[in-house]
């Protein structure tokens, strides 16, 4: 009996121990892609979803979208047929990349009453996962990333009932894989102190 405590005490205390840890690293997850960087805004540092991201220049802001547990900012193409999304994600404990995209497809079906995995793979020099999905109004091409207690899918849109508008779609993906998750601390300070415009 006393093993056993002592074993089930060991255990939690490396547990926390690694909760603690994933918890206290913060390092940004930079893109590795040499993808074009015309047609892009200037990479910009959001708060809102702890990201540096650079939509397609001439793209429609959308309001922004949240909830306790996400924050959501979508830019639209000027035909409304292409987004370039990045949802951030706080967990409520650390998890694989796996069980958030299971989240992420649960919620997808949802809320468009639909949601098929397409195609998923892990990339080794993206650290994340991609995948594709179909929901019942969007086909997403994600780039998903997860770091201790945040997590964050990063897409590429485009409508089900319409043509792809290729040009649109280029635009949206270097957006995507331009994209960097987790601000600098620097960063993260200097814009929760500049005034509001």
């Amino acid at each position: 009996m006393v093993v056993g405590g002592l074993v089930l005490s060991l255990v939690a205390s490396l547990l926390v121990g690694q909760l603690m840890g994933c918890a206290a690293k913060r390092q940004t997850i930079r893109p590795t892609t040499t993808a074009s960087l015309a047609d892009l805004a200037m990479p910009t540092p959001d708060t809102d979803v702890d990201a540096y991201v650079d939509p397609p220049v001439g793209w429609i802001a959308k309001p922004l979208k949240s909830s306790p547990r996400h924050r959501h900012e979508i830019w639209e193409s000027p035909t409304g047929s292409t987004a370039y999304g990045v949802i951030r994600f706080m967990l409520p404990f650390p998890i694989g990349h796996d069980l958030l995209q299971w989240a992420f497809l649960r919620e997808m079906k949802r809320t468009q009453g639909e949601a098929v995995l397409v195609s998923k793979q892990w990339d080794e020099n993206l650290g994340g996962q991609r995948f594709v999905a179909d929901g019942g109004k969007y086909r997403v091409r994600v780039n998903l990333f997860v770091r201790g207690f945040d997590g964050w899918a990063v897409y590429a849109g485009t409508l089900r009932n319409s043509p792809v508008l290729q040009e649109e779609l280029d635009l949206a993906e270097r957006a995507r894989e331009h994209t960097a998750v987790g601000l600098s601390e620097q960063d993260r300070s200097s814009a929760a102190t500049r005034p509001s415009e």
